[in-house]
């Protein structure tokens, strides 16, 4: 395993968090209305000017004005609802219209052809305008928007799936098309107020009929029949959430990375589109395609999404690729790190740690485990770990003691880690990880995706296949020890001829740490560090928290300004756990 370690002080950093963190990710580019393309199935109908709040595929079976464009359908946010309330709700004025197009059976190719042909296009910025009542909201007040959802979508006596709709406003600026593929068929589900409670917000007299959704969630039943637990959620840019049983909101992962942390700046794609292939006969996998567009990029996406207590979302990407591109990030990773138990930074808090995920776990092409306890540095920081044909990688949460965060709001303890695993052979590249410096939580400031090493060139296409699973702390993944906890420590200089340092104190626990333990005496940490000197190496069992505690000192006995440590544990030359590395600025 080779790693690189970089620091960056003079990047552009609020390029950087806005690419980083969810609360900001759609604020970048100008309002535009979205521009419809034609696909090989059928063309789109237009508005005069050519803007069109139409969706980008094929016309359907939706209420279609002369002038081109989705009539709205029922406005009034007091429309009562009733249980029978499912997509004919959105769209029954449609047939009440005596144009309505031919409706059109959907085919995965359709995607395809979308996002080919979107590729040929000159580029238009899908964000737009919106009225001042939706833009000015707070994240508070639009939070009080909600789904009415005893008019979710899908029939209930077919499925334990259901479909909730989001409403535009704040940041959540682009008009994203959602169809239903029912019988094969497609259907717009078109603008309706009536769909939504607007709370304490005065919204409900206000006519947004030329708006189009935000994005959308599916719930299933995770906790037990009876529940109404979110499975997914698909909101802002190419974002999507991802829980199992017993998990709550955390982390995200999105569809793509493009420079991330560049000296460019972040290029950042959105789904512009999507179909919801509706399940039926209790069927417990729900298929979503979407169609991706950014400056450069497009793409066609399918997600097969299956609950469970590890939700799993299979997921295809056929990417097509306007101009070149430095660096394009796959499956990429967001989470949050503040502070935990190695550095707490000052924060002046009542939780002892704050983050959604605490390390990034690698299984690379050579079937090692890798573990890099996360950190909110205070510099740019960026972490890369060459590889060919990687098994697997994921930012997980083990530390899953509700006592260390005390968050009753956020549950930290509960929040899932995302694990990837990639399908096919993805060749040479490197894993990327991305530590931003963050003052609060509401920054996603950790970033970590799969880098080719050969770039996209313009024209061009990429195909990738991987899978996502929504897992707690990883365990199962493999039978090794795993690294648990880092404390780290600075240590004051002892003379004129004594160097100052620093002592790292890691926990081992589980897999077979526990029965090899009681022949301490040929258990052995290897410890490297390809800079400094490494000192005072010492082995403690850990009756506490179970396996066994390491310490180490590390001086700089040069001129260097950081160094890549390496720990693993052995018992004689039977490796017995994962490797903690960690890159260390002196």
């Amino acid at each position: 395993m080779t790693q690189h370690f970089q620091q960056h002080s003079k990047l552009p950093l609020r390029r950087v968090l806005l690419g980083a963190a969810a609360s900001a990710l759609i604020l970048i580019g100008g309002p535009a209305a979205i521009h419809a393309q034609e696909s090989d199935p059928a063309p789109v109908p237009q508005s005069a000017e050519g803007n069109a709040s139409a969706p980008v595929s094929a016309p359907v079976s939706a209420p279609v004005s002369a002038s081109g464009q989705n009539a709205p359908a029922e406005q009034t946010a007091d429309t009562p609802a009733s249980p029978e309330d499912t997509v004919e709700n959105a769209v029954s004025d449609a047939e009440k219209q005596p144009n309505v197009s031919k409706p059109v059976m959907f085919d995965p190719a359709m995607v395809t052809n979308l996002a080919r042909n979107l590729a040929k296009q000159p580029f238009v910025n899908p964000h737009r305008e919106l009225p001042e009542a939706l833009s000015a909201l707070s994240a508070e007040d639009y939070a009080q928007i909600r789904f009415k959802s005893q008019r979710a979508f899908f029939n209930p006596a077919e499925t334990d799936f259901s479909l909730e709709l989001f409403h535009p406003g704040t940041m959540y600026d682009v008009p994203v098309t959602i169809n239903l593929v029912r019988d094969g068929e497609v259907q717009v589900i078109p603008y309706s107020a009536g769909l939504f409670d607007f709370g304490k917000t005065g919204l409900s007299g206000n006519d947004f009929s030329t708006q189009n959704y935000a994005g959308f969630r599916l719930r299933y039943p995770l906790s037990d029949v009876a529940s109404n637990d979110e499975l997914t959620r698909f909101l802002g840019a190419s974002y999507f959430r991802l829980q199992g049983q017993g998990q709550s909101i955390g982390q995200m992962a999105r569809g793509l990375a493009v420079d991330l942390a560049g000296p460019t700046g972040e290029e950042i794609p959105v789904f512009r589109e999507f179909w919801i292939v509706e399940p039926k006969d209790g069927a417990n996998t729900i298929t979503v395609f979407a169609l991706l567009d950014s400056e450069r990029i497009t793409g066609a996406y399918q997600f097969d999404i299956t609950p469970g207590n590890r939700s799993q979302a299979d997921i295809k990407a056929h990417l097509f690729f306007r101009d070149g591109v430095e660096k394009i990030g796959i499956a990429p990773l967001n989470g949050m790190f503040l502070f935990g138990e190695q550095r707490r930074r000052f924060f002046d808090d009542y939780r002892g740690e704050v983050h959604s995920s605490d390390g990034l776990l690698i299984n690379n092409g050579r079937g090692e485990w890798l573990w890099r306890p996360l950190d909110n540095p205070q510099h740019l920081q960026m972490s890369s770990f060459l590889d060919e044909n990687p098994i697997g990688f994921g930012l997980l949460q083990r530390d899953r003691n509700f006592d260390h965060y005390q968050d009753l709001e956020k549950r930290f303890d509960q929040q899932p880690g995302y694990w990837v695993t990639p399908k096919g052979k993805w060749g040479k590249g490197h894993i990327e990880l991305v530590e931003i410096p963050s003052p609060s939580e509401t920054n996603d400031n950790i970033v970590a995706y799969w880098v080719p090493e050969t770039k996209p060139a313009a024209g061009g296409e990429m195909q990738f296949e991987y899978s996502v699973t929504a897992t707690r702390d990883g365990t199962g993944l493999h039978g090794m020890a795993q690294a648990t906890d880092t404390r780290i420590q600075r240590l004051a200089s002892q003379g004129d001829e004594d160097r100052s340092g620093t002592r790292f104190v890691l926990n081992f626990a589980g897999g077979d740490l526990d029965y090899f333990i009681k022949d301490a005496n040929n258990l052995r940490a290897d410890i490297s560090a390809s800079k400094g000197e490494v000192r005072n190496i010492r082995i403690l069992p850990d009756p506490e928290n179970g396996g066994v505690r390491v310490f180490f000192d590390l001086v700089n006995a040069g001129d260097a300004t950081s160094s890549n440590l390496r720990v693993f544990l052995l018992y004689q030359n039977k490796v017995l756990s994962e490797t903690w590395t960690m890159p260390w600025a002196f």
